[in-house]
């Protein structure tokens, strides 16, 4: 079975997020455990939850529910059934109510099962780089345990008839979609996705019958200042920041291990949704039928992302678990995907009018729109997916 994703969104009292945040700080700042005293403060074992690849929990702006609301994200990948992830929370967590007593409608501990529930989101696209790894296998596979691994030969039939059997569903996909979004807006997004994706054949010889290509650039220069000393701001009339603006603007946590996360949160043009709903189809049903392992149409820095719509899909979320530093993960983006890029957020406010092929100002829209994750939990923090790409090898 392949790791589920599980996203939770839930409402803060007014003034709740202050002392949560000083709370989920101290907790990212020691995601080990290694400076807690005993009963010292809140905190979150995470060895507790042995089947839980990545988590992460950041305050996010509430602006539907007034000036200075404020909502509590968490967002976790799993693998197994959602009962036992969320009970494992609960054992792993000093202080249930410390970190989500400030939501409105939690119910303590005992009931933390049905207020995740009713506060959980599904998302419009989930890629896995490795959909048949759970953590205890990538763990066994990157310490070398290779004990029970059968030939080579029987191995790499086993993975082909697999990649086979999931790759069937493509074309159910492909009319669910023609049925929900209709012929014309599946063609036409996704032609977006795949313009600049030349360099896979099946994609260059529908780009060369069918004459797409990307649009040509308005202009040759970048349609930002680099000032990165600028405080950062709405990009475009309608434009909104997903965090509390502050002075200094807060840190993010980058490059302390091997991996980062990404969470953004964009705000959509009215009318747009099932214009962004079928093109993150496109990218899903890819995702999870033809996506080789590690790979994502050539990226392979990525662990998980998923899409979400939410706000009556008026905002568009990304959640991401990728390897190496920030400033590479999204120059590979704009290299290898960037007509898949354009196609994602070019219904947002603030994106840049040459989209990715302008990177300074990508780079400012993705930062204007980042919001800080305080805690921020991996279960195997040294290891990017090359790495368990090589240890899984047949």
């Amino acid at each position: 079975m392949s790791p589920l994703c599980l996203t939770i969104l839930a409402p803060l009292r007014r003034g709740e997020d202050t002392a949560l945040g000083g709370i989920l700080r101290a907790i990212g700042d020691d995601i080990k455990g290694k400076r807690l005293a005993a009963g010292e403060r809140p905190h979150i074992d995470f060895r507790r939850c042995p089947r839980t690849h990545f988590a992460r929990f950041a305050i996010l702006n509430d602006p539907d529910r007034g000036a200075g609301c404020t909502r509590l994200l968490f967002a976790s990948v799993y693998d197994g059934d959602l009962d036992r992830h969320l009970a494992e929370l609960v054992a792993a967590t000093s202080d249930m109510d410390a970190i989500w007593g400030g939501c409105e409608g939690y119910g303590g501990a005992a009931a933390f099962g049905a207020f995740a529930r009713q506060h959980a989101l599904e998302p419009e696209g989930f890629y896995i780089a490795f959909r048949d790894g759970t953590v205890a296998s990538i763990r066994r596979a990157i310490g070398g345990d290779r004990r029970s691994a059968p030939p080579s030969f029987v191995l790499w039939l086993s993975r082909t008839w697999r990649r086979v059997v999931r790759a069937l569903p493509v074309l159910v996909d492909l009319v669910r979609a023609v049925a929900r979004f209709g012929l014309v807006a599946v063609y036409r997004n996704t032609s977006k996705v795949v313009a600049s994706l030349d360099r896979i054949t099946v994609f260059r010889v529908f780009n060369r019958l069918t004459g797409n290509s990307l649009p040509p650039r308005r202009s040759p220069h970048s349609s930002v200042v680099l000032y990165n000393c600028a405080p950062l701001a709405p990009l475009a009339p309608g434009d909104e920041l997903p965090f509390l603006p502050a002075a200094p603007p807060p840190a993010l946590r980058e490059d302390l291990v091997a991996q980062n996360e990404l969470t953004l949160v964009t705000v959509v043009r009215p009318g747009s949704a099932d214009r962004v709903r079928a093109v993150l189809a496109a990218i899903d049903s890819y995702a999870r039928r033809l996506a080789q392992p590690g790979s994502l149409i050539g990226v392979s820095t990525i662990h998980f992302v998923r899409w979400l719509l939410i706000d009556d899909a008026r905002r568009l979320v990304l959640l991401s678990d990728y390897d190496n530093s920030w400033e590479s993960y999204i120059d590979e983006f704009a290299e290898l995907i960037l007509s898949g890029l354009d196609a994602i957020w070019e219904t947002s406010y603030g994106y840049p009018p040459d989209g990715a092929r302008d990177v300074p100002a990508l780079k400012r829209f993705l930062r204007a729109h980042q919001v800080r994750a305080d805690v921020f939990y991996s279960a195997y923090p040294d290891d990017t997916v090359l790495n368990i790409v090589d240890a899984t090898a047949g």
